[in-house]
């Protein structure tokens, strides 16, 4: 009897362990999942062991896509160049590099958007350098940082003709600062002209960079639920970005204002 009541007892136990184990990591994607350090979801993307294609959709069509792709900088001491890496030889990350590139559609302009850019990122995930160019033919942008020279290049151009500024990072560090100066470079209205949306800025300093919180959740592929990570964080206290990921760092599904998604493709398969 004492052991029936115990293998009884056992069995309960784990069956109620299984139920929450379950909850925490299929439970609805609108609740709110165990919370998981944003910066260990962030390593997980940079060190991902495959790249990620996604589609681009807007109001559910699609209009591009985008390909992201990661890397990681090793080094490994006391090695000649042409010497093969002894077998178990542990080598050292000095960073990150990360590759974005797509095209997408602008039906406003009856044109097609072509963008590129990459980043590279020390061992704490702080950025060291960036290059980012949209095309929209004739009108290319071209923007470059560089936080050891703590500046910001913008180069514009287009049947007008070519313009270029240097923006010092130190003298315009917070985003209400630098990002009129750049919307005016590359002739967008004037900053107060925008109304409450320059208002929305005011002076937080948390846009630049933004705070992000990540969590656990699951996305459906095919009819069943995956494990995923998920990221998220308020731009203007009014937008928001969230970025599914899988275990191992795949992006699963992003969502942008305004009324982007980008899926993929073993997401936006039938």
């Amino acid at each position: 009897m004492v052991h029936r009541l115990a293998l009884i007892l056992v069995t309960a136990f784990w069956l109620l362990m299984n139920a929450l184990l379950w909850r925490s990591e299929y439970g609805a994607r609108g609740g709110a999942g165990s919370p998981v350090p944003a910066q260990f979801i962030w390593h997980r993307m940079l060190t991902a062991p495959d790249s990620s294609s996604l589609s681009i959709l807007h109001h559910g069509k699609k209009i591009g896509f985008c390909h992201w792709v990661t890397s990681v900088a090793e080094e490994m001491s006391q090695l000649q160049s042409d010497a093969a890496p002894p077998e178990g030889m542990v080598r050292r990350a000095t960073g990150y590099h990360v590759q974005l590139d797509g095209n997408a559609a602008v039906e406003d302009m009856g044109a097609q958007l072509r963008f590129d850019g990459a980043v590279s990122l020390a061992t704490n995930q702080v950025w060291q350098d960036f290059n980012a160019r949209l095309i929209i033919r004739p009108f290319v942008l071209e923007v470059r940082g560089n936080a050891t020279e703590k500046t910001v290049s913008l180069r514009a151009q287009s049947e007008r003709g070519t313009f270029s500024r240097v923006f010092s990072l130190e003298n315009s560090a917070k985003p209400e600062q630098l990002l009129p100066q750049v919307l005016e470079a590359v002739a967008v209205p004037p900053w107060d002209e925008l109304g409450a949306e320059a208002g929305a800025l005011g002076t937080s300093t948390s846009i630049f960079p933004l705070k992000w919180e990540g969590r656990q959740d699951s996305v459906t592929i095919g009819h069943s639920p995956v494990r995923a990570y998920r990221l998220q964080a308020q731009i203007m206290e009014k937008y928001r970005v969230v970025i599914f990921t899988s275990r191992v760092g795949e992006i699963l599904r992003v969502e942008l204002p305004p009324d982007l998604v980008l899926v993929n493709d073993q997401l936006a398969s039938p």
